[in-house]
């Protein structure tokens, strides 16, 4: 069937952001901070995406080393000492994070951004409500982005609907923060969905078209973290180290007992309600007795398509029921857990979708060897978390290890004035598991939101600019680059 819709004007600006997620917030916010009149349009009445409602947490800002030892001595006590030489991500995303970790309403390690920060939920959306509105942002509500006008190449606006019906924007440069890369789909760009033929023919995937699978992160209260240390000592074998914070059991108490970030897994075994993969991650939270979890029966391979609204809805109950389960577990076989009760599940967690084709394909060799970029914009050190990895990607040894992404990655072929920033970057499916953590995204949005707004002062198009001014320029904001 054809429709034909009437759609009314709404404005124009000079850079209109769609999506208000991790990258979209701060995307807006660069390039308001630069002086364009700049829309923010999100489907939600909430921004952060996957740092706030998503419980995600915000990872990775420091660099990666593999050995416990090693990472807590010249890493994590680093942030203590001189934080700038051990991290990878600094700019908004710092001033965002040390906001609240001042306030008391996040934890950090040595009162700075390292592995992971987790936050108190209203105070991280708080924040980022504040800062768009320090920005001048005009943030759209309630919104999506139906249609994308263009003319020949050139985008020139997008088409929303919200309660007023269809509304039409006008756009000198429009950034993708969708998550998904839908208004880069709209607009006609290439991209490919999951995996390729070539990823799944070196272990990549299964198969070609495979997605990673849904996932949550869910929130309890009334953890007696005293008695599960007291257990986890007692019972060694049941602790596991996490594979990215990467902290000893001692440390973990330690950071712990100095109201600090501390994450780490424990081993069900055979209490797995999940036969297989018995470990549960644990993350904890400004309120002492909070935790984010995730483990066995908080993920669903089977309906993995972000792309398909069905999955998606039978992935909605799958998650939700499994987290029941899960803590049921729990509460039946780990000490401390008896008395926990769910406070927060989030919508499904979506991991991999629609990956751009852009102007630069960043690779895993390029992500593993931390390979430099004249046009590099961001950095990060979070380790490919994809599954599966063929075991000569796994067993890479990484010391002090960090990785560069170029600007040309934001960039779709055969389209203009679009910047597509966050997870479906122009990627491989290996380097987008190191590209997707919330601490990248918020990374790419700024370059990205600082490049729009350059685009539009110097009325050229994002593709013309000068990217060595746009790097001279985040590096004078504090980014990493």
């Amino acid at each position: 069937m054809k429709y034909q819709i009437e759609a009314q004007p709404f404005g124009a600006y000079d850079v209109v952001v769609c999506g208000g997620g991790t990258a979209g917030c701060f995307a807006a916010i660069a390039a308001a901070r630069e002086g364009a009149k700049t829309l923010l349009i999100e489907r939600s009445f909430t921004v952060g995406g996957m740092l706030t409602v998503g419980e995600a947490g915000i990872t990775k800002f420091s660099e990666h080393c593999r050995d416990v030892d090693v990472y807590k001595c010249e890493v994590l006590d680093e942030l203590g000492r001189a934080p700038k030489k051990v991290q990878v991500v600094r700019g908004l995303a710092h001033e965002y994070v040390k906001r609240m970790i001042d306030s008391g309403m996040a934890l950090g390690t040595h009162g700075e951004a390292g592995s992971y920060v987790f936050t108190d939920k209203a105070e991280a959306q708080w924040v980022l409500m504040q800062m768009l509105q320090e920005s001048g942002v005009e943030v759209l509500y309630d919104t999506r982005v139906v249609l994308v006008n263009k003319k020949e190449d050139t985008v020139t606006g997008v088409v929303v609907c919200n309660k007023e019906g269809f509304c039409e924007i006008g756009a000198r440069v429009v950034i993708d923060t969708t998550g998904d890369a839908d208004v880069a789909a709209l607009a006609g760009a290439p991209f490919v969905v999951g995996a390729t033929e070539e990823e799944a023919a070196t272990g990549f995937a299964k198969e070609a078209g495979e997605m990673q699978q849904f996932g949550t992160m869910y929130r309890v209260r009334n953890l007696d973290f005293a008695r599960l240390f007291d257990y986890l000592r007692e019972n060694p074998d049941c602790f596991v180290e996490h594979q990215f914070g990467v902290m000893s059991l001692e440390n973990v108490i330690e950071s712990y007992q100095r109201g600090e970030m501390c994450v780490f897994r424990i081993n069900l075994k055979e209490h797995s309600p999940d036969r297989g993969y018995g470990y549960v991650q644990v993350y904890n939270l400004p309120e002492r007795d909070e935790a984010i979890l995730l483990g066995p029966c908080c993920a669903d391979a089977k309906n993995a398509n972000g792309l398909d609204s069905r999955r998606v809805s039978i992935a909605q109950y799958n998650l939700q029921r499994g987290t029941r389960i899960l803590t049921g577990v729990l509460k039946e076989h780990v000490p401390g857990f008896e008395n926990v009760r769910i406070t927060y599940i989030p919508d499904v967690g979506v991991r991999e979708t629609r990956h751009i084709v852009g102007e630069y394909r960043l690779s895993v060799i390029d992500v593993l060897s931390g390979k430099d970029f004249e046009d590099s914009v961001a950095c990060g050190g979070h380790p490919l978390d994809i599954h599966p990895l063929p075991k000569e990607v796994e067993n890479v040894d990484l010391n002090h290890w960090r990785f560069h992404i170029p600007y040309r990655v934001m960039l779709p072929l055969n389209v203009e004035n679009l910047l597509v920033a966050g997870r479906p970057i122009s990627a491989s499916r290996g380097a987008s598991g190191a590209t997707r953590p919330t601490a990248q995204c918020m990374a790419l949005g700024e370059a990205a939101g600082v490049a729009a707004a350059m685009a539009v002062k110097e009325n050229k198009t994002p593709k013309t600019i000068d990217v060595q001014a746009l790097r001279a320029r985040l590096l004078e904001n504090g980014a990493i680059v």
